[in-house]
């Protein structure tokens, strides 16, 4: 009769991650056997191979859209929305970047092979981005034609979580840099 499991695949996987974010590729099979109380050779019983483990482990976090996007078009000032917004992606892109990060920079990463298993955040976040704004030009609230807008705004706040990520700049005041970007863009979207 097989001996029952002592510590799931997810606990292996949730330790493999912190260990892979805080060493990166090279760390220890071994190193995480003791530290979830497990032979090393349990590990490739699971998984296979330290890359596969790696892989399996380095899942970027899901994207809460409906909690990122709780605003409704047509209620609250636009640009107090997209603040809201704004703050909610910003927090997600900082909680994905080391993941991300970690992922694309293992040499068997292969970005084709990412995206026929995941989609993108960043697409998904866009797109949600561009349908709320779309929702508020129907209603007149800010012109139509928006995507350089979103793009614009997504691209400002990816860059915000990657910068702090990679410690690029001094630590910035994140709700000021927002509003003022915020700022620019309501001078192209307003009515």
């Amino acid at each position: 009769m097989p001996r029952s499991k002592t510590i799931t695949n997810e606990e292996i996987l949730t330790a493999a991650r912190s260990l892979f974010l805080k060493e990166g590729a090279k760390a220890s099979t071994r190193n995480l056997a003791k530290i979830v109380g497990i032979s090393e050779a349990v590990i490739f019983q699971r998984f296979g191979t330290k890359e596969d483990l790696f892989f399996a482990s380095m899942v970027l976090p899901e994207v809460q859209l409906e909690k990122i996007f709780s605003i409704q078009a047509g209620k609250k000032q636009v640009i107090e929305n997209l603040k809201s917004v704004s703050l909610q992606i910003v927090a997600y892109f900082r909680e994905v970047m080391p993941v991300f990060l970690s992922l694309i920079s293992h040499p068997s990463f292969d970005l084709q092979t990412f995206l026929k298993r995941h989609t993108m955040p960043r697409i998904q976040i866009g797109n949600k981005l561009m349908e709320y704004l779309n929702a508020e030009a129907d209603l007149g609230r800010i012109c139509k034609g928006n995507v350089a807008a979103a793009a614009i705004l997504i691209s400002h706040l990816h860059n915000l979580a990657l910068s702090e990520t990679i410690g690029s700049h001094q630590p910035i005041d994140t709700e000021c840099a927002i509003a003022d970007a915020i700022e620019v863009l309501w001078k192209g979207l307003s009515p």
